[in-house]
């Protein structure tokens, strides 16, 4: 069961790995800041999840499961909400989106738009 586990958890740490590299070439072929704030933060929850998990098989034990529980949590909040503070400060400062971005919604919400004139109320 050792060796099953021992497999299982380098493979899991191989695969957080490859999520990652995965999302490092995201940052430099994604055209705008949306895109890549989406793919890195998806990437970051899931690729070092996969890392934690694949050291906790390696090396199981009852108070790094619970470490492993809380490290697991706290990263796919943190990326999640880290990503998405960094794509709203960029739509925020007028950061423009690709031109493959056909349809702009949140553009109807902002306020300092309407107060300027630029979208009817």
């Amino acid at each position: 069961m050792n060796d099953v586990s021992m497999i299982i958890g380098v493979g899991a740490i191989f695969l957080g790995i490859f999520i990652l590299l995965v999302s490092a070439v995201g940052l430099f072929r994604f055209p705008d800041l949306y895109l890549r704030a989406s793919a890195v933060g998806t990437s970051a929850g899931l690729g070092v999840a996969c890392i934690v998990v694949g050291a906790l098989l390696i090396d199981f034990s009852w108070m790094n499961l619970i470490k492993a529980l809380i490290a697991v949590l706290a990263q796919m909040l943190a990326s999640a909400v880290g990503s998405m503070a960094i794509a709203r400060s960029g739509y925020q400062n007028n950061s423009l989106p690709a031109d493959i971005t056909w349809i702009d919604d949140l553009r109807l919400t902002r306020r300092d738009l309407h107060d300027q004139g630029e979208i009817p109320r």
